[in-house]
């Protein structure tokens, strides 16, 4: 059987993961894309190989935090990072930041990391944070389940093609589960519809109910078909929707058949790629990626795929992660990472929404409630990062962790309708960086008075000051940033009227 012959005699089935297995083994960021196309060429044809071209999933991992959450103790805006006549404490207009000056870690791009954020360190490069979003507009200061960046144009009251975020919610009606109205789909449900328009077959993607208080986080499909996300409420629940199950990822019977797939691939020389205009050569790092494509194409016995974790993987996700604070636990935010990371890797679903949930902490905050927030934010984050790398999905996968309740100012009296609304993206396609800016503008009570700079949709460069609620990023500019991030098109996010024409971030995604 000739080289090509053996890759078109294949049935349907071993086909079809021959298209899977190929995506990801071509996938690893070191095979540059002339060398992809050449060797899709090389296996199927220039027509399927200029079809494939563009059309690997991105996969879409959704973190909604409630209850005021802040990222104060994570990446620190540059305006406090610098301020030296700080003010810090746990009450009043004191500033709620605890590290010194001396004790944060300057980076590129307007990055100050407090020694808790550490772990993220080695992937800066990817991860962007902007604090001065559009706020909440919950009457509890602030508290809402959708947030105006996942749904902008989401009002108090419906008409004008505007539905119900809630009716497709498990979670009854409760004070800071106002059912606001939309006509915008929020991200991880339009990812979802979309995923499956391009593969009927894909499996709806899953939204842990994961929040311990009978708050929630809305996700809204605005009527497009296959949209709407599966709702799991406890883990028993969702381990019986992804029961254990044997998978077989051979694509070839034998190893002697998958060398002999290799061999066509390393047909994909110097030559062969200059003819699509390509400069890069098959150099022993290409040749290693094709090697350990082999591998991907006969990897021996079938795998065990079983979501509940073993007492390893407990300890490497776990470990520094303070428990979730509620009288009726559903999942730390460790177990619901691992779970995204396990379904994602696995191609089980493209689209895995997060909830959790801290404590409500008013009136005063403490150091301990800011450390523990920023140990639930760096360490799950930062090894979600290190396994979809290891499984070299990170390049195609977008990360949003959204505040729904907006945030606070950085005075540990205030509340989620002054200041901050925060928001972290990473993933390979992010532009790393912290944009925008707060800072002391001048006395106030037993501290200070803060101001914002919100970053400029055009250029990213920070805005002038303003002391009160004006002047925040639109939730229309990050939502279309977020749904171009996660590959959704342009006609398709521009039928919704209120993001209708609205441009996205540029500075925030990379070209």
């Amino acid at each position: 059987m000739t080289r090509k012959k053996l890759i078109e005699s294949l049935p349907p089935v071993e086909r079809r993961r021959f298209m899977k297995l190929l995506g990801l083994a071509l996938a690893a960021p070191a095979v540059p894309a002339g060398l992809r196309f050449a060797a899709r060429e090389l296996a199927l044809g220039e027509a399927k190989a200029a079809e494939m071209e563009g059309q690997e999933p991105i996969y879409f991992i959704e973190i909604n935090l409630r209850d005021q959450w802040d990222f104060g103790h994570v990446f620190v805006a540059p305006g406090l990072a610098t301020e030296q006549n700080l003010i810090r404490g746990s009450d009043g207009r004191k500033c709620a930041m605890y590290f010194m000056p001396e004790e944060l870690l300057a980076r590129p791009n307007n990055v100050y990391l407090t020694p808790l954020a550490l772990p993220l360190d080695p992937h800066l490069d990817t991860i962007a944070m902007i604090e001065t979003c559009e706020h909440g507009i919950g009457d509890i200061h602030g508290h809402e389940a959708s947030n105006a960046l996942r749904s902008p144009g989401r009002s108090k009251t419906g008409g004008a093609g505007r539905m119900s975020m809630a009716d497709n919610e498990p979670v009854p009606y409760a004070p800071g589960n106002q059912d606001h109205f939309s006509s915008t789909p929020t991200p991880a449900s339009l990812h979802n519809y979309w995923m499956r328009q391009l593969d009927p077959t894909v499996r709806s993607g899953v939204a842990f109910k994961g929040i311990g208080r009978d708050h929630t986080a809305y996700h809204f499909g605005a009527g497009l078909p296959g949209a709407e996300l599966d709702r799991a409420q406890t883990r028993q629940s969702l381990f019986s929707a992804f029961p254990d199950a044997l998978e077989d990822f051979n694509v070839l019977p034998s190893a002697q058949q998958a060398n002999a797939l290799i061999d066509v691939l390393t047909q994909a020389d110097s030559g062969f790629l200059d003819k699509y205009g390509y400069v890069e050569s098959v150099d022993s790092v290409h040749q290693a990626n094709l090697d350990n494509s082999r591998n991907l194409l006969y990897v021996g016995e079938p795998k065990l795929i079983s979501l509940p974790l073993t007492e390893a993987e407990i300890a490497y996700w776990s470990e520094g992660v303070p428990d979730q604070v509620t009288s009726k636990p559903k999942a730390n935010i460790w177990e619901q990472c691992a779970w995204a990371f396990k379904l994602i890797s696995n191609d089980l679903v493209r689209t895995f929404a997060i909830e959790f949930d801290y404590i409500d902490w008013h009136d005063q905050r403490p150091e301990m409630i800011m450390d523990t927030l920023a140990h639930q934010t760096v360490l799950p984050l930062a090894r979600l990062i290190e396994s979809l790398k290891l499984a070299g999905l990170y390049e195609r996968t977008v990360i949003a962790v959204y505040t729904l309740d907006s945030g606070r100012s950085p005075a540990a009296n205030s509340a989620g309708n002054e200041g901050k609304c925060g928001l972290m993206l990473a993933g390979g396609m992010i532009k790393g960086g912290y944009y925008g800016d707060v800072g002391v503008d001048g006395p106030e009570g037993n501290g200070h008075r803060y101001y914002y700079r919100s970053p400029d949709p055009a250029t990213g460069e920070p805005t002038p000051k303003v002391t009160d609620s004006s002047g925040r990023l639109s939730g229309a500019h990050v939502w279309k940033t977020v749904t171009k991030a996660i590959g959704i098109p342009d006609d398709v996010t521009d039928q919704f009227p209120d993001v209708q024409g609205v441009p996205h971030l540029p500075w925030l995604l990379k070209s």
